[in-house]
């Protein structure tokens, strides 16, 4: 087990990543989501909210859960207060502990009478078409009774049907066959909400009667009545009787459907066999978090890749207008561009299908001039600019279409979404000034009058001719030139790129203060030059505009300590005149974290161990202390005050995954997509001895890659051909999945070829460790070998060694602190 202070970080049997926090220091609970719902919790572990993508309504919540019992005695005095006999309410004994993980969140407790209770909460996740993809949010609570007599007890829950519909008209009955609430809303018929139990039903109803469930003294015996309409809660009761030692496991099932009450009926029927959706869930998350698995010597960026991905699978959902994720789950509907297209950067290297469902909704939304909008509404399609001519969305539009092909190598996709790339090319061309530059000729405030990624700044322009957009188009002229040359069109390659040259010049004439060389915030209408020295500097260095004495400057400037927090990178300087920590939405003076990872990536060539700072510093923040910093294990928050480091934006922030995958990929690993082969350079700082990467898509294949210091060059082995950077290892057949080591923190790689097999086990332990190793699935019992054995602690090889399958099968290897060993084996 891992310790990030008050934060564990384990793995179930399965190998499932999952943190454990006490719940006296968690803050908010974790949000959850699927293709139809997304579920935030609370710091108790109820489930606050239930909202569907597909109506983009908060549709019912909070459910909650209460125990009581009648087997005490309740005072005559206190049934005559309640007017009626009464249970006496169970309340958590002591402290409890949240167990957060990839397809569920768990809140383990103590009631009176050494109950112990496991409270899972949970939505779906399952193949498109299959019952269980759908909205549905299931709250599964086993309770074990480790007392030495028998004991009663009775489960409630309830919840409000209303979700935050304004004014709502709610009728409900109940259907003893299946067990179930029905909910509709006036005005909405077809909207139904239903509400179920797993076990026999004790007691139902629907009521008004908002204070009878949280009186800490007794909870009333409720009536079978659904008679209350308006603003109600539903209950449903179930009793247990626990003999010693004995468990009951059963779910409370909160569900929706826009489709009325037939299918309300057939969801709640089929959907029952909890057990068998949480299986499928996990095994379904399980076969998607075996891709693209990042593998290095610090622990915090493993763990951070993998919750990236997590992340994404949360957010993802299934719109009207096609799979995407919004710019606030579980409140708005509007997928923003430029988050589409930093979103496509990571997920190619993940999940390549759901980037060409997120990139064609753009093509689709794109208006005729070529411009992409600023976001559209996933339910309606319909589109809003801002009334920019111009911002960040086109030419990020265009390099989110190249990064895509070139990951994909499909080109007949290319030839489709072409004119849509050189549409938006030519408008950016159209939008230039005498100068050369790019112009924004906005003269509003905040979204009205800012084109770039700080949009949403208050009474606040950046306007005019603007550095970070500029660069940005830049860079978009020169991909589209390759994306030209890649289907043959060189007169088109010649234009653009051509044009993408021209403009990198005009930047570097006019935006770059050639005395401080470094480069101006922008020019705006009025000719105003703004100095401003914001970490908006970044974006000539990550697009390959500036030249490389000002890269190497801006990213040394970064690194100073004005700018950085534990957390991460500020968006502006403490020095700076108009810093703050909180106002402006964090925008001058907040940290975060995806600007973090940013840097991270242009930092990586000059200086790669400011590359892992930035990367472990962010994610590593959002374990440090939960409560005190309004974060969830393991799930990336949107941003931070910039002084006391508290999250001050969304929980769960669905722009910020990807950029960490795509920097730790990208970056770390070094993989760079291209046309055909793979660059592979990584670039790891000089206190690093490998880094690796498995199963990465790429061109409808893999990538599986380890590289390690050796012989004072960097060696790279893998099982496609590469453009190196150093020594070069090429073993066409991954064989990873084969092969266990025993001890988490020990990472393997097993490539073969004919007559080759290379494994490759690398420790992100901070201390020497001694690991089992079972070869059994990649060695023939009976097959002659001989091995030789490379460690990092030695820097050298031993002799070969000789002997068959079964004498190897079962190795130990002791591995230095976050070094390597290497095993080659050769045969006929």
């Amino acid at each position: 087990m891992v310790s990030h202070q008050i934060v564990s970080a384990a793995s179930d049997d399965a190998g499932m990543p999952y943190y454990e926090v006490s719940d006296t220091e968690l803050g908010p609970g974790a949000s959850l989501g699927n293709g139809h719902c997304w579920v935030n919790t609370g710091t108790d572990g109820r489930i606050l909210t239930f909202f569907s993508t597909d109506v983009g309504q908060e549709i019912a919540g909070p459910l909650m859960v209460r125990y009581a019992t009648s087997d005490v005695r309740i005072t005559a005095a206190a049934e005559s207060r309640c007017g009626q006999r009464a249970d006496v309410p169970l309340a958590p004994v002591g402290a409890g502990r949240f167990q957060i993980h990839p397809a569920y969140q768990s809140h383990i407790f103590e009631l009176p009478g050494a109950l112990h209770v496991q409270e899972t909460v949970f939505v779906p996740h399952a193949p498109e078409g299959d019952p269980a993809d759908t909205s549905v949010a299931y709250y599964v609570v086993e309770v074990t009774n480790r007392a030495e007599v028998a004991q009663s007890l009775s489960a409630y829950a309830f919840t409000r049907f209303a979700g935050n519909r304004r004014t709502p008209v709610i009728v409900a009955d109940y259907d003893p066959g299946s067990a179930t609430i029905f909910a509709a809303e006036e005005g909405q018929p077809e909207w139904v909400r239903w509400m179920t139990v797993t076990r026999e039903v004790a007691a139902h109803g629907v009521t008004s009667d908002f204070g009878g469930f949280y009186d800490t003294d007794t909870i009333p015996a409720l009536r079978d009545e659904t008679g209350a309409t308006g603003d109600v809660l539903g209950y449903l009761e179930t009793h247990l009787n626990l003999r010693p030692g004995e468990t009951e496991r059963f779910a409370f099932l909160l569900g929706f459907t826009p489709e009325g009450r037939q299918d309300a009926e057939r969801e709640a029927a089929q959907l029952r066999d909890f057990e068998a959706v949480l299986e499928g869930t996990r095994d379904l998350l399980a076969e998607k978090l075996s891709r693209c698995r990042v593998m290095t010597p610090d622990p915090v960026i493993n763990e951070g890749v993998c919750w990236a991905k997590v992340n994404m699978l949360r957010v993802l959902a299934h719109y009207p207008q096609g799979v995407s994720f919004t710019n606030e789950p579980g409140v708005s509907s509007n997928v923003v561009a430029r988050d589409v297209a930093w979103f496509v950067y990571g997920c190619d290297h993940f999940l390549p299908r759901a980037s060409r469902e997120l990139l064609n909704a753009l093509v689709d939304a794109q208006y005729e001039s070529g411009k992409i909008p600023e976001y559209y509404d996933a339910r309606t399609g319909e589109v809003e600019d801002y009334g920019l001519n111009i911002n960040d969305a086109t030419p990020l539009f265009v390099l989110a279409l190249n990064h895509h092909c070139r990951s994909t190598g499909d080109f007949d996709y290319l030839e489709k979404v072409y004119d849509s790339a050189a549409a938006a090319s030519e408008y950016i061309l159209s939008q230039r000034d005498e100068r050369g530059l790019v112009f924004c000729d906005a003269e509003g405030v905040e979204v009205w009058g800012i084109c770039s990624w700080r949009n949403v700044i208050p009474n606040y322009r950046i306007n005019g001719a603007v550095t970070e957009v500029n660069a940005e188009c830049a860079a978009a002229l020169r991909a589209m030139g390759h994306m030209a040359r890649n289907i043959g069109r060189d007169e088109d390659y010649e234009h653009f790129y051509g044009a993408a040259e021209e403009l990198t010049d005009a930047i570097n004439t006019h935006l770059l203060d050639q005395e401080r060389r470094q480069y101006l915030l922008n020019i705006d209408p009025q000719g105003r030059r703004h100095t401003d020295f914001t970490a908006d500097e970044l974006f000539p260095v990550l697009f390959r505009v500036a030249e490389e004495d000002v890269a190497f400057r801006i990213i040394r400037r970064l690194n100073s300590p004005d700018f950085w927090a534990e957390a991460g990178l500020r968006t502006c300087s403490r020095l700076d005149p108009m810093y703050h920590p909180v106002k402006y939405v964090g925008l001058r003076g907040g940290v975060w974290p995806g600007l973090t990872w940013w840097f991270a990536f242009a930092a990586a060539r000059y200086h790669p161990e400011f590359m892992v700072r930035g990367l472990h510093a962010a994610y590593a923040h959002y374990n440090r202390h939960p409560r005190v910093y309004n974060t969830v294990p393991g799930q990336f928050s949107e941003w931070c005050d910039g002084e006391s480091l508290v999250n001050r934006g969304m929980r769960l922030s669905p722009w910020e995954p990807p950029r960490f995958l795509w920097a730790a990929v990208e970056g770390v690993c070094g993989i760079m997509v291209s046309p055909a082969e793979p660059g592979i350079r990584p670039l790891i700082p000089p206190d690093w001895k490998w880094t690796a990467a498995v199963n990465v898509p790429y061109h409808g294949d893999t990538i599986t890659a380890f590289a390690a210091r050796r012989d004072g060059e960097l060696h790279v082995y893998a099982n496609v051909d590469f453009q190196e950077a150093g020594a070069k290892h090429v073993l066409a057949h991954n064989l990873t999945d084969r092969i266990t080591v025993g001890h988490a923190g020990m990472h393997p790689v097993a490539l073969k070829d004919d007559g080759h097999l290379i494994v490759a086990v690398g420790s992100c332990h901070e201390a020497a460790m001694t690991t089992p190793l079972d070869l059994s699935g990649v060695l023939e019992e009976g097959a002659d070998y001989s091995l030789r054995e490379y460690s990092s602690e030695r820097s050298d090889w031993n002799s070969p060694e000789q002997g068959t399958g079964s004498d190897f099968a079962r190795l130990a290897l002791r591995l230095e602190p976050r070094g390597y060993h290497l095993l080659d084996f050769t045969f006929d």
